[in-house]
């Protein structure tokens, strides 16, 4: 099978480490954590495995046939042996539809490349658009990569996913690219596979592209009358104009019309006004940026609030869940909310219980937000939604438990009905990485409100995101911001914990120095507090620091002193007894004891003992049993 080699290089590699321990760990598995995980993963929108990722096919879409009948053209000749990756890039203006044709064009596609659809919006018209490591980190494990198998190094990453691409029929939809850089490492070798990209900008790439003009009359106002909205001619053709013909623009004034009790006459004179304010102050976008504003100040204040608000979010990526925090409201009107917003065309529903703004909107969105709410109304959304945050990241980092069973590279095939324990992994590390930025802000927001405790757990749960992404410079940044906040509670444990997992953080990155600092400050409060279980997990991370340094002496002498502070029965405790007895060869019962930790040897003797009795007793049975049968 394609990685099996990789896999098994991984495997032995496994065998031949000892992981580091972290405080206050994610805990272990069972049913009602698996349910729990599972039902907050619904709520989010994300209910399977992302094999198939495309977004919902687009409501009402209309027009572009001729252009529609090209793309599916040149998207099939990746079922024709060509020997050539089709690759169909998609330009126009902001608001021209250029993500919708590329979804609908994909669906209409799916059916002759049926195997796998991956998708991503790039973010490139943003400040921090997605590097290509980032996608192809995403893109392997939903191809079925082991997660101990990412990697930050491009080139690996590069030659692995053209390995898992070679000869599969795959779907890739690179959405909203900023530049031909970003989108090169993506493009696979594979003839056999299909990509649509969209950008605003023509990019220089193999490959055809295709330019979107705004919609013709016709199909403009076919796209009205589809939204709900049958108009005068004459008013018709103004509306149409005054949108400059973008379909953007057109659905939501379609939206506004259809959902408020108003005349037309009256929404296009202040269409008509606001156009001529933006052209008078040579406003970007004013075509779409006009419809933006009307349909804005005809909305309900409720509705009107919750746009200005998702301008609080980095990266808009909405749920009943989060705005029923943000606006501290139930569900039940969350929900309501969400619905008149999608209706007015001002919200896009991605799939179900999952919403998103065009990057457009959310620009305007700021700029009401800062207009439309006060600094101090802005704090407490803003702690309103790091609670929220917080609270989901404790959850859905229960799913990312370092000492779970291993991920393997695993069958696309092998799709079950409910989510199993790899695949509420899969969906909650795919919800960290879409909201990554949104709980680093979160977290920045709990510090400046001076909400300790929330800093502190929220970069606690992150730990585990950060060392599988092998995001060193986050999870030591946010653990810095953390261990700042434990000493302004005053909580020593806390203190005591984050230290040992910013020794992690530097370990990672081998900083040794710094590591080693870091794991002796919170061994010294550890032993303050008596804290038996911590004080060994940390001393097993000290061990794992000076095996590196090569004191192997040394590193065995600590494993051994960790040892004796784990209770008999742990899983930590029989974690380390095999890796001492397996791979160095250590013989637990030339121990020296250790009085102040305990007496391991003694509970390990009778530990042994137990275990003899239970055998007696059992083969004493059997051997009653089998006499009474005889009788």
């Amino acid at each position: 099978m394609i990685g099996d080699e990789t896999l098994a290089s991984a495997e032995a590699e496994d065998g031949l480490k000892y992981e580091l321990h972290f405080h206050r760990g994610t805990g272990s598995g069972g049913g009602d954590r698996h349910l729990e995980i599972h039902k907050c993963l619904q709520s989010l929108g994300l209910k399977s495995p992302l094999r198939h990722q495309l977004p919902a096919d687009i409501a009402n879409f209309t027009g572009r046939a001729a252009e529609l009948e090209r793309a599916i053209a040149i998207l099939r000749q990746a079922t024709q042996n060509t020997g050539k990756l089709p690759v169909l890039m998609v330009s126009g203006a902001a608001g021209a539809g250029k993500s919708a044709f590329a979804i609908h064009a994909a669906h209409q596609i799916q059916s002759s490349l049926p195997e796998l659809q991956l998708y991503v919006n790039l973010r490139g018209t943003e400040n921090q658009p997605l590097a290509p490591q980032e996608v192809l980190n995403g893109f392997l494990q939903t191809l079925g990569v082991n997660h101990r198998l990412a990697s930050t190094n491009l080139a690996e990453q590069l030659s692995l996913y053209q390995l898992m691409l070679a000869g599969r029929q795959v779907l890739i939809v690179l959405d909203n690219a900023r530049d031909a850089a970003q989108v090169q490492p993506l493009l696979p070798d594979s003839p056999t596979c299909a990509v649509i990209v969209t950008s605003r900008q023509r990019l220089e790439l193999a490959g055809t592209t295709l330019e979107l003009e705004p919609l013709p009359s016709a199909e403009a106002l076919e796209l009205l009358q589809k939204v709900g909205v049958v108009l005068p001619l004459a008013i018709a053709e103004q509306l149409i104009t005054l949108c400059g013909h973008l379909p953007l623009a057109l659905k939501i004034t379609g939206g506004t019309l259809h959902s408020k009790a108003q005349s037309f006459e009256s929404y296009t004179s202040k269409l008509a006004d606001e156009r001529q304010k933006l052209e008078q102050l040579k406003s970007s976008y004013l075509d779409v940026r006009a419809s933006f504003a009307v349909s804005y100040a005809q909305q309900e204040e409720a509705i009107a609030r919750l746009l200005r608000l998702i301008g609080l979010l980095v990266r808009p990526n909405l749920s009943a869940a989060i705005v029923s925090a943000m606006l501290d409201c139930d569900l039940e009107t969350a929900d309501k909310i969400l619905s008149k917003l999608v209706q007015s065309g001002l919200l896009e529903s991605v799939d179900s219980g999952c919403f998103r703004l065009h990057d457009l909107i959310r620009l305007f969105a700021k700029e009401q937000l800062a207009r439309g709410e006060s600094a101090e109304m802005r704090r407490i959304v803003r702690l309103r939604a790091s609670g929220w945050y917080c609270k989901t990241a404790e959850l859905l980092a229960l799913a990312l438990d370092s000492t779970r069973s291993p991920i393997h590279i695993t069958s696309l095939e092998k799709q079950s009905p409910s989510p199993t324990e790899d695949d509420l992994f899969s969906l909650a590390l795919a919800w960290f990485e879409t909201e990554k930025l949104n709980l680093l802000a979160t977290l920045d927001w709990a510090a400046q409100a001076q909400s300790w405790e929330t800093v502190v757990r929220l970069a606690q749960s992150l730990a585990n995101f950060f060392d599988l992404r092998q995001d060193w410079k986050n999870w030591e940044q946010t653990h810095r911001l953390a261990l700042e906040a434990t000493r302004k509670l005053g909580d020593r444990h806390l203190e005591a914990q984050t230290l040992n997992s910013l020794g992690n953080a530097y370990l990672r990155q081998d900083h040794r120095k710094k590591a080693r600092e870091h794991y002796e400050k919170s061994l010294s409060l550890l032993r303050d507090l008596s804290d038996r279980y911590e004080e060994s997990q940390t001393l097993t991370n000290l061990g794992i620091l000076y095996q590196r340094e090569g004191d192997e002496e040394k590193a065995i002498a600590l494993w051994q002193t960790a040892l004796k502070g784990f209770p008999t029965d742990s899983a930590a405790a029989y974690q380390l007894e095999f890796w001492l007895q397996s791979s160095r060869g250590v013989d637990l019962q030339t121990m020296q004891p250790d009085v102040e930790i305990g007496d391991r040897p003694q509970r390990l003797g009778m530990r042994r003992v137990v275990t003899a009795c239970i055998v007696g007793a059992i083969a004493l049975i059997v051997v009653i049993v089998l006499l009474v049968r005889r009788i």
